[in-house]
């Protein structure tokens, strides 16, 4: 009996920490400061391979930070929005099957953002929409 009260106070603290980080990412994005919203990044170039980081959304160009080293992406200037997609089964092996891709297009070529659908707004705010030719 003791273990299913334990266990039922660790996942309250655990949904209670969840849900306030991610009300304080959303009043991050909201304020002036440049905020991270975690998410996958592929070049659209031969065959897109995702790594994870985080978009800096608020800040003069749009940058995206890898997680595990490396050097900062600063996305094209000309970066738009042209599709949101779900994650397709070969896609679903290396990013989060909830996921959705945002395919956005510049004169670089085209680029592919994993995003988890909590984060979904932030990183359609950042990316300017296309515009139809």
């Amino acid at each position: 009996m003791i273990e299913l009260v334990l266990t039922a106070v660790v996942l309250a603290l655990a949904v209670w920490m969840l849900s306030k980080q991610l009300r304080q990412r959303s009043a991050g994005t909201t304020a002036e400061k440049p905020t991270g919203v975690p998410c996958m990044l592929a070049s659209g170039k031969g065959r897109p391979r995702f790594r994870p980081g985080r978009l800096v959304v608020g800040s003069e160009p749009l940058t995206w930070k890898p997680s595990l080293g490396g050097r900062d992406v600063v996305l094209p200037a000309d970066l738009a929005h042209t599709a949101t997609r779900p994650v397709t089964v070969r896609e679903a092996v290396g990013v989060n099957p909830r996921a959705r891709i945002v395919e956005c297009a510049s004169t670089d070529g085209a680029w592919l953002i994993a995003v988890l659908p909590e984060e979904l707004e932030h990183v359609l705010g950042a990316v300017r929409p296309a515009t139809a030719a």
